[in-house]
């Protein structure tokens, strides 16, 4: 009786366990799922984590920059802080189910060390479901692991890993409860919605907030951008102001050249009027010798003035100045000059025209065209200024009927490359700079300069300033 007992027990185990097999194949591969979803859902956070991260430091870059977005900032880092906080107590909570899951894995293995006593191959089988109930328990341990590494991800872990111990209890206890499981794995999984929206959210919050920092970059680009051109300009202004020292001097000794000449010529004959006796006519070279050196120490004076003006980097002592007058002044300081070649001044400028210019450098730029244009008359010769307005600017022109110019000469007159000056027609020498600093004067009026020319036919040089 008491094999056949043992036999009708052994019967009913070996009944039983091919059931439980079962159960635990079930287990073990609604384990499996849920363990392959937990690892994509940690690959997936791994990659918004890693995103996150760069977010944040991008963030903290621009706080220290710009402390305009230390605010909203500050505002992040403590939802991440409260967030991490909640994370910390649902690994807590993971752990304690994850020991509670090994007990229940215990208490089988003793159920199937009983099972092996009685028959050899429900042992090996035992055995071998016992490998896998270890393999389970050191892949549980392993997630354990990852769910402390990752605490960003822990949430979702803890929910996850109690609705399966749950699951496992209520299984061995009752089958018909897998509906109401279920039930419950839909709420997990509108809870997992809920929080996927979430975290939508977020991304799109981080989104705006990329964007404003693109903005942010794009400004300050272009301020570097606006400074690098500043500065461009500055160096540009250091050069003019270097080269200011050279063109006070090439002022000097151009501007005043003609003066000078003048002054040598009438001294000159006076020298020679007194070896001969002749005093009656003294007296007008007297007179202008005078009246040239008046001229030379005023011109010397507004000079300096200049100089000082362009040194400080003030702005133009702009006035009102009749044009007429003002030719008919440049025409009186160079009459000696032009009386050397019996050139004829004509002064073509209507009476009503007024500029607004700087007196110094008006005269600069009449003076450098007309004596330009004596310079290349022949015996004889006319020059002329005209002069018309044209809408709000004045247009002078200064016209000779001398040697003229070929295209390439007319075309770098007024260029650095034409520095060197080409013989007058009684072979004067110049230093070629009188055209440059016309340039220069006139650009800084806001004027413009044209130049008509043919060879044997004389030259006009067109220039324009702001008329009153």
């Amino acid at each position: 009786m008491d094999t056949t007992k043992i036999s009708g027990e052994l019967i009913v185990a070996g009944k039983e366990l091919p059931f439980q097999d079962e159960e635990k194949e079930k287990l073990a591969a609604e384990l499996s799922f849920a363990n392959k979803e937990l690892i994509f859902q940690d690959k997936e956070m791994e990659s918004q984590a890693a995103e996150l991260s760069i977010a944040n430091k991008e963030l903290l870059f621009q706080n220290e920059e710009k402390e305009k977005r230390a605010a909203e900032l500050s505002i992040a880092n403590k939802e991440l802080v409260f967030q991490n906080e909640e994370k910390e107590k649902r690994a807590a909570e993971l752990i304690v189910a994850n020991k509670e899951l090994a007990f229940q894995n215990k208490e089988k293995e003793k159920r199937a060390e009983e099972l092996i006593v009685a028959n050899k191959e429900l042992a090996f089988q035992n055995q071998e479901k016992e490998k896998r109930a270890e393999e389970l328990v050191i892949a549980n341990k392993e997630l354990a692991f990852q769910n402390k590494e990752k605490e960003k991800r822990a949430e979702e872990l803890v929910i996850a890993n109690k609705e399966l111990a749950f699951q496992n209890k209520e299984k061995e206890k009752r089958a018909e409860d897998l509906k109401a499981q279920q039930e419950e794995l839909k709420e997990v999984n509108n809870e997992l919605h809920e929080k996927a929206q979430l975290l939508q959210l977020q991304d799109e919050k981080m989104s705006r907030i990329n964007d404003e920092l693109l903005l942010l970059n794009q400004h300050l680009e272009k301020r570097v951008s606006e400074r690098t051109r500043e500065l461009e300009n500055l160096n540009h202004e250091l050069k003019n102001l270097n080269l200011s020292k050279d063109k006070f001097l090439s002022v000097i000794s151009h501007d005043l050249r003609n003066p000078l000449m003048a002054l040598m010529i009438a001294s000159d004959h006076l020298s020679g009027d007194i070896e001969n006796h002749i005093f009656g006519e003294i007296q007008p070279f007297a007179k202008i010798i005078h009246s040239t050196s008046h001229n030379i120490l005023q011109q010397l004076n507004e000079l300096v003035d200049w100089a000082k003006t362009q040194q400080e980097k003030t702005t133009l002592n702009i006035e009102k100045i009749n044009l007429f007058a003002a030719v008919e002044e440049s025409f009186e300081l160079l009459k000696v000059y032009a009386t050397q070649k019996n050139i004829v001044f004509e002064n073509k400028v209507p009476p009503g025209i007024y500029v607004n210019a700087q007196a110094l450098m008006l005269r600069s730029v009449l003076q450098n065209l007309v004596t330009n244009a004596i310079k290349y008359s022949l015996q004889g010769g006319l020059v002329t200024v005209t002069a018309q307005r044209i809408n709000r600017m004045a247009e002078v022109c200064v016209i000779d009927s001398g040697i003229g110019m070929d295209t390439n000469t007319r075309e770098n007159l007024f260029t650095n490359s034409n520095a060197t000056s080409i013989s007058g027609t009684n072979n004067e020498i110049g230093s070629g700079l009188g055209l440059i600093l016309v340039k220069d004067f006139v650009v800084q009026h806001g004027g413009t300069l044209r130049v008509e020319s043919e060879i044997k036919k004389g030259t006009c040089i067109f220039f324009t300033m702001p008329a009153y």
